[in-house]
């Protein structure tokens, strides 16, 4: 819950107009296959939202069941069919310098930057004669979303808890009562102890997890709860 639900939340909240739900709006979620991604689809999906998804195809049959409608991560895949009429964007991926996700928008929509894994995922970025500039770019696609693109927010979890970790605590409790209640079904697809942290991470960065969080447990071998 704190880790995906609660960023989740809050993202959403960066674009909420005057507090009100997202009952039959128009959001769609870049990347929706991953932890924060699915918690997005499930929030937006309990308040009512009509839900767009980019994902692996490997992944629509599974985000299709949950409710969300799906398409290919290829912006020119989605972007002639939902150009203009987003209410809301939420993007993770950042594929394009979030171009395409601008687009997406209406003319009241709101763009929520919530990271940039594509910059890191797609290899070594060689340029003016250094190694490895991903670092640089990611600083600019931050900056030009905080301050040159229109309706556009950029939301980083660490940053928002500093300022405001009373907001944090509170949404964190109202997720708990969520999950008591079973309206939202948080998914943990793995348990791992500290001395398999680094196959786990490099089984995360290939795709290789099943949907959901995975679990970093506090001992160094498993056991017989970390099984279960």
């Amino acid at each position: 819950l704190s880790s995906a639900y609660v960023p989740a939340r809050e993202a959403l909240d960066r674009a909420r107009k005057l507090n009100t739900p997202f009952t039959s709006a128009n959001i769609l979620i870049i990347g929706g296959n991953g932890p924060s991604g699915l918690a997005t689809i499930e929030l937006a999906l309990l308040e009512g939202a009509n839900v767009f998804t980019t994902a692996d195809e490997r992944h629509h049959e599974y985000l299709t069941n949950m409710g969300a409608k799906c398409f290919p991560i290829d912006p020119n895949m989605w972007l002639p069919t939902l150009q203009g009429k987003m209410d809301v964007v939420l993007d993770s991926v950042c594929l394009d310098g979030y171009d395409s996700s601008s687009l997406a928008l209406n003319s009241a929509g709101t763009l929520v930057c919530t990271g940039m894994s594509a910059v890191y995922t797609q290899g070594q970025i060689r340029a003016y004669g250094m190694r490895d500039v991903r670092d640089y770019k990611a600083m600019y696609c931050k900056m030009r979303a905080k301050y040159m693109l229109n309706n556009t927010v950029y939301y980083d979890r660490t940053e928002r808890f500093n300022v405001a970790p009373n907001e944090y605590a509170q949404h964190f409790r109202y997720l708990c009562h969520l999950a008591a209640k079973g309206s939202i079904k948080p998914l943990v697809c793995s348990r791992s102890p500290l001395n398999l942290v680094a196959s786990m991470q490099k089984a995360i960065e290939h795709g290789d997890t099943t949907y959901g969080v995975c679990v970093c447990t506090p001992w160094t071998m498993e056991t017989d709860s970390t099984r279960k």
